[in-house]
């Protein structure tokens, strides 16, 4: 059995996301769920790539310990990884934005000339 998805059973899930991707309220909430997994399931355009690995290596030179650290190796790793996450987040984080965004742009597209070859079959 499968379980509902979050989307359909919380209705602030549907607002924030209603707020992040207007083209998101083209479609009926019930389709959500299968719109998102089929844009997420999208190639990074060139741009995108290129953001990513820029993105990375800044945040990793940006988090390099000093030459001299007293502290453990574990200590220092564990810290480099608590401060990598929400620094990847701000800087890699509109990529994957602009990725979804892309992808509904391609969606409502599809879903226009969709509507439009079937309007032209119905004449």
């Amino acid at each position: 059995m499968t379980r509902a998805s979050p989307i359909l059973r919380s209705p602030c899930l549907q607002w924030l996301l209603g707020q992040v991707f207007p083209q998101l309220r083209l479609w009926p909430v019930g389709e959500w769920p299968e719109l998102l997994t089929r844009i997420g399931g999208l190639e990074f355009d060139r741009f995108e790539r290129l953001g990513m690995l820029a993105g990375v290596v800044l945040v990793t030179w940006l988090l390099q310990p000093a030459a001299r650290i007293e502290a453990a190796p574990g200590m220092v790793f564990l810290t480099q990884l608590l401060l990598s996450l929400p620094l990847l987040l701000l800087v890699v984080g509109p990529l994957f934005f602009r990725r979804m965004r892309r992808g509904l742009d391609q969606a409502i597209r599809q879903r226009s000339g969709l509507t439009a070859d079937s309007a032209r079959e119905g004449e």
